[in-house]
């Protein structure tokens, strides 16, 4: 760390860690390569029977549009997919592959971010370590607004600790770039703002920092790249302040029920990690909380555990103050420092033993996932019941894209229908129709009347969805064609129950 920047007798400037035992950066570009080549593989065999997961469908319909806002979040995390999907094709692995990226690009961060705060065995083992969290690996595939985090939260924090210990121009307009794109990606990024706002507080260097333009110029980017959706926002009624406004104000117990809910998930998901740190260590209950005692009294200590655990406790906050339900989901993308922070806690004497131990483990684990990985995907033809692994949504696709077909010439354009089919029908039709969610022009700011009309709709009913099968009625016409059909999701030998739909086809209006 930079010296000088901690109260500490110094040139001021940032001292690199100690790099004794740090593989090259070539090394560690090469496996995080391979890392996201085994996950890619890992996906892409253990869900090859099953349809995408709606979040990642709703991923992709919104980020084809390239709107700067949506019906629930800022856009940046779906024009990432919509991206994409505009230079791969429409496939699970496709999917696989940008999860374990996005992933990927992740680790890299906590990298550089523990990189700021230790060095040699410490950072290589505090590193490893997150792979044994869920949050890089099996959490990872299911890429949505909560898993860009995975990526944006560390690098957004790396370049803000450089940027308050060097107030370098480079540094602080990186760090604005990186918080702006993660306002730009969901609300929830506010709680990033406010953690890094509290480290500055804390840190010894804050007068210096405040006193020059570095925290200004970071201001002035990151509100540069929000400002097109602010003005979305302002233009288009704010629909994610509406549906925020729709979730919020629930029961305080209820509340409380998700916030504790959500403590205990983290403290669960982190727990191998701490359970490995406090073998190596071999502390006693009394020597950690003295341990604890000595670091907090380091400005150095104290600001890495505001960056470690401030965001779970302003999670919690935030959502007992707007009655709001929270999740462990939402926080999948904030746990980088915590195997460091317990580290510090558990002293030098766990390092060489951790830095042994913690890439075995990653190694074994992500290894044997990649083993196991057609025996999961079995397991999940066969046993899983959520929607994704057993309703026919790719078959859906193909059969209402046949209907469509056969009662028109004219392309497919838009779907609409029940939730999770609809989306689902977007992704893996061959005609790549754009999606009508619920059969709200609000939501979707992409569909007009007038393009219904010039284009048509194909709307899928799940035959007993009254709301949708109503909906349905209200757009068709005198030449639509009413189909009911039964659907079961076949995957690997295993045959789902059958779903029964209604499937309408409203061609376009004649001229």
């Amino acid at each position: 760390m930079a010296l000088g920047a901690w109260g500490i007798e110094g040139d001021g400037e940032r001292a690199a860690p100690i790099a004794v035992g740090e593989p090259r950066t070539a090394f560690v570009l090469a496996l995080l390569a391979a890392f996201a080549a085994l996950w890619t593989a890992y996906f892409a065999i253990s869900d090859a029977g099953s349809a995408i997961h709606h979040d990642m469908a709703e991923a992709y319909v919104w980020g084809r549009e390239f709107q700067f806002g949506y019906n629930q979040h800022p856009p940046f995390w779906a024009w990432v997919c919509g991206l994409w999907f505009s230079l791969l094709p429409r496939a699970n692995w496709s999917f696989a592959l940008l999860s374990s990226l996005n992933a990927g690009l992740g680790l890299c961060g906590a990298w550089m971010l523990i990189g700021d705060f230790a060095g040699g065995a410490r950072r290589i083992a505090a590193t490893a370590l997150l792979l044994l969290t869920p949050f890089y690996t099996f959490l990872a595939y299911k890429y949505n607004a909560n898993s860009i985090f995975l990526s944006l939260w560390p690098w957004t924090l790396h370049y803000f600790v450089r940027s308050i210990e060097r107030r370098r121009l480079g540094d602080s307009l990186l760090f604005g770039l990186f918080m702006g794109l993660a306002l730009m990606s969901k609300y929830y990024a506010l709680i990033l703002a406010a953690t890094c706002l509290l480290a500055a507080l804390q840190h010894p260097a804050r007068g210096r920092y405040f006193a020059c333009p570095a925290p200004y110029v970071s201001v002035a980017v990151a509100a540069a790249i929000v400002a097109p959706h602010l003005w979305w926002l302002l233009t288009s009624g704010a629909p994610p302040v509406q549906y925020l406004a729709k979730v919020s104000g629930r029961g305080l117990g209820a509340t409380a029920g998700f916030a504790a809910a959500t403590l205990l998930g983290a403290l669960a998901q982190n727990g191998l990690v701490l359970a490995i740190i406090a073998f190596a260590a071999r502390l006693s209950p009394g020597a950690w909380l003295d341990s604890l005692r000595r670091q907090w009294r380091a400005p150095r200590f104290r600001v890495m555990a505001i960056l470690a655990l401030a965001p779970l406790a302003l999670t919690i906050v935030a959502a007992l103050a707007l009655r709001t339900k929270v999740s462990t989901n939402m926080t999948i993308g904030v746990f980088s420092l915590i195997p460091l922070l317990a580290m510090e806690i558990a002293g030098p004497t766990a390092d060489a033993r951790l830095a042994r131990l913690a890439p075995r483990l990653a190694a074994a684990l992500c290894l044997g996932a990649l083993a196991l990985s057609p025996a999961i995907g079995l397991g999940k033809a066969w046993f899983a019941s959520d929607g994704a692994a057993t309703q026919p949504r790719r078959e859906l696709a193909a059969e209402a894209t046949r209907l469509w077909r056969e009662a028109t010439q004219a392309p497919l354009a838009y779907v609409a229908g029940s939730f999770a089919y609809d989306n689902a029908v977007a992704f893996y039709s061959e005609e790549r129709p754009h999606a009508f969610e619920h059969f709200d022009f609000f939501r979707n700011r992409w569909v007009t009347p007038a393009a219904l009309a010039e284009h048509g709709l194909l709307a899928v009913c799940v035959a007993n969805d009254g709301a949708c099968l109503a909906a349905s009625a209200q757009y068709a016409t005198p030449a639509s064609t009413r189909s009911e059909l039964s659907l079961a999701h076949t995957a690997l030998g295993h045959v789902s129950a059958p779903v029964s739909f209604i499937v309408t086809a409203i061609p376009p209006r004649a001229p």
